[in-house]
């Protein structure tokens, strides 16, 4: 069989991506509208922190506006994990297999544990060196060590991307409904970390220039409506609309690049997942 090659990849990610919108357009309507829904709450929320701030209100009123914000990122969480599942199986099982598979399980609490543990750790690891670097150049008398920060900052950043885009091929095993195994993943990875990189930012470019000349072409609209509601919900339907966009697009090419890369992976299915 040939190597798939970036070309293949490009555009199966761009048909794939948006044929599994097609592919059950109440779940992914569904989630368009929880996303606008939460989008809105983002914007209340923040509004309403900001005067509270303002105001001097109690603690424990900010306390629950917190809280209210933080549920809201969890159902974002939830809703761009749905809907990265039903890409990915779309994918590489085939519009059958996505179409007849169940949105919620325990492939979404797989991936969602999944995500949470790449979260946690990438802010750990970014914790623990903020820290023993500002240590350390303090320590040595440095009075102004923010450029050494800075650079520090930005060689951490590069490693985390490069250890979160060798992981990366998790994703799509678990979306699958395989064994989630990080080893297997790693090894797999090893030696296409460019391949990934390029393919995925030659991917997403398009989308990412079409959202720029989206918001600018809204804001001269705005120009000739410059009313509240019409700039307020114009925003919210177009960053909605982008985010859908950007996470089938995204899912899709993951799922490509696994096909693509995939191998030990393939031959774990009965294996019991990792922690």
């Amino acid at each position: 069989m040939a190597p798939i090659t970036f070309k293949q990849c490009f555009k199966g990610a761009w048909r794939d991506g948006f044929n599994a919108l097609r592919n059950r357009p109440l779940l992914c309507l569904t989630i368009a509208v929880v996303l606008l829904i939460t989008l809105a709450l983002s914007v209340s929320l923040r509004q309403l922190a900001l005067d509270a701030s303002q105001s001097g209100e109690p603690a424990l009123f900010r306390l629950r506006l917190a809280l209210m914000s933080f549920g809201v990122v969890l159902v974002n969480i939830v809703a761009f994990s749905v809907l990265a599942i039903h890409v990915v199986r779309y994918t590489i099982l085939g519009p059958d297999a996505a179409r007849q598979s169940h949105w919620y399980g325990r492939d979404l609490w797989r991936y969602l544990w999944a995500s949470i543990q790449i979260f946690v750790g990438v802010a750990a690891v970014c914790f623990i060196s903020a820290m023993c670097a500002a240590f350390a150049l303090l320590a040595t008398g440095h009075s102004t060590p923010y450029a050494a920060l800075g650079t520090l900052s930005a060689l951490l950043i590069l490693a985390l991307i490069f250890v979160v885009l060798r992981l990366s091929l998790i994703f799509p095993q678990i979306g699958a409904g395989r064994s989630k195994q990080w080893r297997a993943a790693w090894q797999d990875s090893r030696g296409h970390f460019w391949a990934m990189l390029g393919t995925t930012l030659g991917t997403m470019l398009p989308l990412i220039v079409a959202g720029v000349v989206l918001t600018n072409l809204f804001a001269v609209v705005l120009t000739f409506m410059p009313t509240a509601t019409t700039a307020v919900l114009g925003t919210l339907l177009l960053q909605t609309v982008l985010s859908v966009a950007w996470v089938a697009l995204a899912s899709s090419v993951s799922a490509w690049l696994y096909q693509r890369f995939a191998n030990r992976l393939l031959t774990l299915d009965d294996a019991p997942d990792d922690v």
